[in-house]
């Protein structure tokens, strides 16, 4: 079906074909993708068995509008987001660009969504079908970029099957500084003790950006340990070039 209209989808903005993308999924018009049973590819994740271990990554539907049409396509889980506090615009347009000889994409959104409550509101009028993690984060004009992520894990943890700190994108000013070890412990603790003070067991992972030196990966490593994260996500948008 994407050969056939694949032409017509890229002569569009490619940030209005993917609204358009979300808009014929909301239509709830795709019959119900049925996968015959096969035991080899279901997959035990935070204690929860699935159907198969792909899914759809945050940034696909940011404001958790589709994850059951998703999840009708056949996905084994979906993770929605990157979900912030309040509303934000993200960054000027144009934001994402075409790279058609690489079969590629450079996306610089800069976590634009409709905020938690709208978020907390649709997924609690519409509950998932499947395994639904949600991506948490700053805003982009956070005077306490820990505490907003204190607010989204306090509005979302009855929700969600998982959680997911997003420390990795490179669309948000200075949100990388969470690699810093100091930074990084001070986010995790705060982190452990707000599930102590909700008295809630919900996984964490984490979204780490693949640009960390070798020497900081077993720092990093040491934390995610001391602190019990569940998954390491790795990795989201870099910001290296190389000439192959």
């Amino acid at each position: 079906m994407f050969s056939k209209i694949r032409s017509l989808i890229f002569k569009l903005d490619p940030e209005l074909a993917h609204n358009l993308a979300i808009k014929s999924l909301k239509l709830n018009y795709f019959p119900k993708y049925k996968l015959k049973n096969n035991d080899s590819i279901k997959t035990t994740i935070f204690g929860k068995t699935i159907p198969n271990p792909v899914g759809v990554a945050a940034g696909f539907d940011k404001d958790a509008e589709v994850y059951n049409s998703l999840l009708k396509l056949g996905f084994g889980f979906v993770e929605v987001g990157t979900v912030t506090p309040f509303s934000q615009y993200g960054n000027s347009k144009p934001r994402i660009f075409r790279l058609e000889e690489d079969l590629a994409l450079i996306n610089r959104l800069g976590f634009n969504n409709s905020g938690s409550d709208k978020v907390y509101y649709t997924i609690s009028k519409n509950p998932p079908s499947g395994l639904l993690g949600i991506n948490i984060g700053p805003n982009s004009n956070s005077k306490n970029r820990i505490e907003d992520y204190l607010i989204c894990l306090r509005k979302f943890y009855k929700l969600a099957d998982y959680l997911t700190i997003n420390i990795s994108s490179p669309n948000t000013e200075n949100l990388r500084s969470f690699h810093d070890k100091e930074e990084l412990n001070d986010l995790l603790s705060s982190i452990e003790k707000e599930k102590t003070n909700l008295k809630t067991t919900i996984p964490i992972a984490v979204k780490i950006s693949p640009d960390i030196n070798d020497e900081d990966i077993e720092i990093i490593s040491d934390l995610l340990i001391k602190y019990r994260i569940e998954a390491v996500i790795i990795s989201n948008t870099t910001e290296k070039i190389e000439k192959i």
